[in-house]
């Protein structure tokens, strides 16, 4: 990097959107959306149920400093996880972040777009300019959508065509008739034995009558 360039490589950019406040409050924002949904209100009752099932089996718990009780259970929640295949208290946490962050289109658009924001103001490039690119960047987007569209729609109609070909040599062929060889018929010869003075003589054969 040129003495006078500006920071435009990711460590960089990352660098400049951590210290402008954004990815605090993207975390305090999914922090607060995590608390107000259904999963967190799942985790709360399985762990409630977790602590009834402990002090069911041992009263004594509940004399115990809550500090170290604290943290023997967070050890055992982790161990949990770790050492067998039920996902536990943790798995239900791993999963919501999972869907909804990590593999989230929204989430990852829109960390994007804050990250381009970050760059375009490292770069200079005016507001009026961003707003060019953006408009370049959705009709390019756009464009490759219908082209996408238009290429699906051209190799489901080939896999018709191809389908409707077999279809009709399949018909073809299951309903073919062979002809007959052509060959001609002849009579049997039959030899008859004449009785004329007890000499038998061949006579012409008759034909057969059917």
């Amino acid at each position: 990097m040129a003495e006078n360039e500006p920071p435009t490589d990711a460590k960089s950019l990352m660098s400049i959107y951590k210290r402008s406040g954004a990815f605090d409050q993207q975390r305090k924002r999914l922090l607060e959306d995590f608390k107000s949904s259904e999963t967190h209100k799942n985790l709360l009752l399985k762990l409630q149920m977790m602590l009834d099932n402990k002090v069911k089996n041992d009263p004594s718990i509940l004399a115990k400093n809550r500090g170290k009780m604290g943290a023997l259970i967070q050890g055992e929640i982790v161990n949990q996880h770790s050492s067998t295949n039920d996902p536990g208290l943790l798995g239900i946490v791993d999963k919501d972040i999972q869907e909804k962050i990590i593999e989230s289109p929204d989430f990852r658009h829109l960390i994007e777009s804050e990250i381009k924001d970050i760059r375009r103001k490292v770069l200079g490039i005016s507001d009026e300019d961003h707003k060019k690119m953006l408009e370049e960047e959705e009709n390019q987007k756009l464009k490759d959508q219908e082209e996408a569209k238009r290429k699906a729609s051209e190799r489901a109609q080939e896999e018709r065509d191809r389908e409707e070909r077999d279809r009709d040599i399949a018909y073809k062929n299951n309903f073919k008739v062979k002809k007959p060889a052509n060959k001609s018929f002849k009579a049997p010869r039959i030899k008859f034995a004449a009785r004329d003075g007890g000499r038998e003589d061949d006579k012409e054969p008759r034909p057969l009558m059917y």
